[in-house]
């Protein structure tokens, strides 16, 4: 029924040690993690047999967005991508371009 996989860390790729605040960041994700499935577990445990009709907010995706953690469901951020390219379809970035071109080094990002 289930399988399990390894997983290689960013840092660990990178060639660097996790700072504090990664730590920190870290326990904070995994809290919040616990939490939503705690949540929507007991959600579901009221339900018996097949065919449970869940909401839509039982399937997110736990973003930072500044200094807090959030969740956002899966519906509102297709409402915001661009699924075939894989991307949002707005970037901060979009009104500096020069500055894109020099921190990434390649022309072609210039149309973006």
């Amino acid at each position: 029924m289930f399988d399990a996989r390894s997983a290689s860390l960013g840092h660990t790729l990178q060639g660097g040690i996790p700072s504090p605040m990664d730590r920190v960041r870290a326990v904070r994700l995994s809290l919040k993690c616990m939490t939503f499935m705690e949540e929507h577990h007991e959600a579901l445990g009221h339900h018996s047999g097949k065919g449970v009709a869940v909401s839509g907010e039982s399937a997110a995706v736990i973003t930072i967005q500044g200094s807090a953690v959030k969740w956002v469901p899966v519906r509102e951020i297709l409402a915001h991508a661009d699924a075939k390219n894989r991307r949002g379809r707005e970037t901060w970035w979009k009104g500096i371009p020069k500055l894109v071109e020099m921190m990434v080094g390649r022309r072609q990002f210039l149309s973006l």
